[in-house]
C-alpha cells in the first residue's frame, strides 16, 4: 500500500493506517524537533502533540499528497512555540548522524569526521530561529525550497535568501573556529563531507 492510500485510510478513521505513518515518520520527526527546540524531552512532547494534530485533523487535508509539508508545518510550529518558551539545550550526541560510517576509512579519520559533525552541529545551534529552522528542514530533511516555503508560510524567495544567509553565516561561525586550523572549504561542502546531502542548487 502506498502512502497516499495510507493517508486516505486515515481519512476514513483507520487506526491501522495511523500507526504505520506514525512507523514512518516518528523518527525523523523526533530529530527535527530536537535540532529545532534543543531538548530531547520537549521533542518527545511536540512530536506526540504533532501525531495527536495529524489524527484529529487529517480530513482537513485535501490533497494526500501534501501530507508530507502538511505534517512537517504541523511540527514546526509546535517547535516554534515550543523552543520560544526557554533557553536551548543541545544534547551530547550528535543527532545529525544520518548513516553509519563505521566502514568507511581508519578510526582517525572517523574520529575526524565526528569532530567537524560536531562543529558544524554547534554552528547550526546558534543560528537564530527562522535560519536555523531553514537550514534543518532543507538540509537535514531534503525539503525544496518550494516545500519550505509551505512550511513556513513565507514566500520560496524569502526561503531562499534565508538560506543563502543562513550559509553565509555558518561559514563565518566555522571560519571563527577555524584560525590556526586548515579544514577551509564552503559550508556545502563541508555539509556534503558529513553525510548531508549537498543540495546548494536552488
Amino acid at each position: 500500500m502506498d502512502e497516499q492510500e495510507l493517508i486516505r485510510q486515515l481519512q476514513m478513521g483507520s487506526r491501522e493506517a495511523f500507526d504505520r505513518i506514525y512507523e514512518l515518520y516518528h523518527v525523523q520527526a523526533y530529530r527535527t524537533a530536537v535540532f529545532l527546540t534543543g531538548s530531547r524531552m520537549d521533542a518527545e512532547d511536540i512530536v506526540q502533540d504533532a501525531f495527536v494534530q495529524v489524527y484529529l485533523h487529517a480530513k482537513e487535508l485535501k490533497q494526500p499528497a501534501g501530507f508530507k509539508s502538511w505534517f512537517y508545518r504541523i511540527l514546526t510550529r509546535l517547535a516554534w512555540k515550543c523552543g520560544r518558551k526557554g533557553k536551548r539545550e543541545i544534547p551530547d550526541e550528535d543527532i545529525a548522524v544520518r548513516a553509519d560510517r563505521a566502514d568507511e576509512g581508519d578510526c582517525l579519520s572517523r574520529l575526524l569526521g565526528k569532530e567537524e559533525q560536531e562543529r558544524i552541529r554547534r554552528a547550526v545551534k546558534d543560528l537564530d530561529e527562522k535560519h536555523r529552522s531553514i537550514v534543518v528542514l532543507y538540509y537535514y530533511n531534503e525539503f525544496s525550497t518550494a516545500q519550505i516555503a509551505r512550511i513556513t508560510g513565507c514566500l520560496e524567495g524569502t526561503v531562499k535568501s534565508r538560506l543563502h544567509t543562513a550559509r553565509k553565516k555558518l561559514e563565518k561561525s566555522l571560519a571563527d573556529e577555524d584560525t590556526g586550523k586548515k579544514h577551509g572549504g564552503s559550508i556545502t561542502a563541508r555539509v556534503r563531507k558529513n553525510d548531508i546531502p549537498d543540495r546548494s542548487g536552488i
